[in-house]
């Protein structure tokens, strides 16, 4: 009778602490965005990588801007600037599949401030 009791027990225990998920944000918070040392290298390139370059590259890019390259990025830097800090319900906001996050907004802002560098 013992064991059945302790089987039962254990059974329960196991079936409360094994469905158990801990959400990052809940338990620390949101990541600081840290923008004092954004480089085109870490940062940027990754970035458009990430968020331009399927449209903006190849023979026929989007709007005739090819992002692909630095210096690509560099001669349509303030049009790449001007179109992803458009508000919200712009039809010229970029990308089209919604706007960046605050962090990369800034992360771009703080590269261009400091010279947008090939870093």
């Amino acid at each position: 009778m013992k064991k059945k009791g302790f089987v039962v027990v254990w059974i329960g225990l196991s079936a409360l602490s094994g469905c158990y998920y801990d959400n990052a944000e809940d338990l620390y918070g949101t990541t600081p965005c840290d923008a004092t040392v954004v480089t085109w290298t870490a940062d940027i390139q990754p970035l458009l990588q990430a968020q331009c370059v399927s449209c903006h590259s190849g023979a026929s890019p989007s709007g005739g801007k090819d992002l692909s390259t630095y210096a690509q990025v560099k001669t349509h830097l303030g049009g790449v600037v001007s179109r992803v800090n458009k508000p919200v319900g712009d039809p010229l906001l970029m990308p089209p599949s919604g706007p960046l996050s605050t962090c990369s907004l800034t992360k771009l802002d703080a590269w261009v401030a400091a010279g947008a560098l090939e870093n």
